[in-house]
């Protein structure tokens, strides 16, 4: 095993191996794909991996096995070759530049590349497409999907600074998590509905609950809606006209 040479790179924090052995490269293998990795055969186009590159950075990074194909089995690869048109995709076809960092896994006669992307600083990332447009990407369990205007805002407002008013919680927003607690998930249009707001300010409503962590965005495929997020409570024994900082 060796790592490879290429442009300064931070690793990326959620995996930081000093060493990977065949043994690791086949527990990830079962794994399969997912949120937080994918296999490719071999790498055909700069283009079109930085749409992959480009989505992993878009949420926690991520991890690349080049040499894997889609039924797990082993290829052999030129990783040095696959290297250069990952840089290449990293450097020329994402905006800002993807931070990658590489490592090979010898399997028997077979020569194996790890790419670990990490997570973006500064989001969103966009890529290259083939129309010659800047265009996001968001990773949804094993797929690369085409960000709509409301995830590429969530995006910006991670990075954004909290120096912004608190959200004053007030009876919109318990009527809000309230339905929530009693339906699986609403849109922004049956939010819009609901309280007779326009949709700038349902939108503006729905990313502060979620930048505040009580409610949280999906995307499945075209679709988008909102679900009760990981730190709302239930309302028991909650102020619900407490600030919150979104």
């Amino acid at each position: 095993m060796k790592s490879l040479p290429g442009h300064p790179t931070t690793p990326n924090p959620w995996e930081q191996e000093s060493e990977i052995t065949a043994v690791q490269l086949y527990r990830w293998i079962e794994e399969g794909e997912n949120r937080r990795q994918d296999f490719k055969e071999t790498i055909t186009s700069s283009r079109k991996i930085a749409r992959t590159l480009a989505a992993f950075a878009n949420a926690e990074g991520g991890r690349l096995l080049v040499g894997v194909r889609d039924n797990r089995s082993l290829r052999n690869i030129r990783p040095a070759d696959e290297t250069e048109m990952l840089l290449g995709a990293a450097k020329h076809f994402c905006q800002p530049e993807v931070q990658l960092h590489f490592t090979t896994v010898r399997v028997g006669l077979k020569e194996i590349l790890v790419v670990r992307i990490a997570e973006a600083k500064d989001k969103p990332v966009r890529n290259l497409g083939e129309g010659r447009e800047w265009e996001v990407y968001l990773r949804n369990g094993d797929q690369c999907l085409l960000a709509s205007p409301m995830s590429i805002k969530m995006l910006q407002n991670q990075e954004a600074d909290h120096d912004e008013p608190l959200l004053e919680f007030g009876s919109r927003e318990q009527a809000l998590l309230e339905y929530l607690r009693n339906h699986a998930r609403i849109r922004v249009q049956e939010c819009r509905k609901m309280f007779n707001l326009s949709t700038g300010r349902a939108h503006r409503m729905l990313l502060q609950l979620t930048r505040a962590g009580l409610i949280t965005l999906h995307t499945h495929e075209k679709e988008e809606f909102f679900t009760l997020g990981k730190d709302y409570n239930g309302g028991s024994g909650t102020d619900r006209s407490a600030q919150w900082r979104p």
